[in-house]
């Protein structure tokens, strides 16, 4: 009895499927734009604080980041910044109680800022341009950030500036004249490697 052989001339639109299928991961391998792994060691996040007494600088001591590069440019093409305020801490266990319960951290514990663009400042610096969300409100922000990329170390350094207010928090006052600055400055350094290299 004859044997019929297993390979059999396959049609053209199968074919074609078959193409297709075998080169889909390969297109998106070359379309992923390669990740930046962020070094929680070797990055720092400072908020300061000004008050009529005692002034205060807190540190962010966890946070998640997402960072990618073009493969052509090097530029970043992505970013996302998220940490949990109960992350924030100043030093001081009673201040950082009396921190979260004006934030209402237990309803609002995510503080998120999702890059949209980085563009080209007046003064030939560079602007990140995004929306960041806090305590439940979404706004955009911009500033200054340096980036700097040796492969396979990537650095990026900025400075933001955010009101409070903004945010609807109110402005923290004690015994009529102590007061509490809405307006913070946010000084981070951020460095990473990228993934593969």
């Amino acid at each position: 009895m004859p044997t019929r052989s297993s390979s059999r001339p396959v049609s053209f639109p199968a074919a074609r499927l078959l193409l297709a299928l075998w080169l889909v991961p390969a297109a998106v391998a070359a379309a992923g734009d390669p990740m930046v792994i962020v070094d929680s060691a070797q990055s720092q996040v400072d908020i300061s604080v000004k008050a009529t007494v005692d002034s205060f600088v807190a540190h962010l001591v966890d946070f998640e980041t997402s960072l990618t590069t073009a493969p052509q440019t090097g530029q970043i093409t992505a970013a996302v910044f998220r940490f949990n305020f109960a992350s924030i801490k100043t030093g001081n266990t009673d201040r950082d109680r009396d921190m979260n319960e004006w934030q209402q951290t237990p309803k609002f514990p995510d503080v998120v800022f999702t890059l949209v663009a980085l563009d080209a400042g007046s003064d030939g610096r560079t602007v990140a341009r995004g929306q960041l969300r806090f305590h439940g409100i979404e706004k955009t922000v911009s500033f200054p950030v340096v980036i700097e990329i040796k492969k396979p170390v990537v650095t990026v350094d900025g400075d933001v500036t955010i009101d409070t207010r903004d945010y609807g928090l109110p402005v923290i006052k004690k015994y009529l004249f102590l007061k509490v600055d809405p307006v913070v400055a946010v000084h981070f350094h951020l460095q990473g490697k990228l993934a593969g290299l």
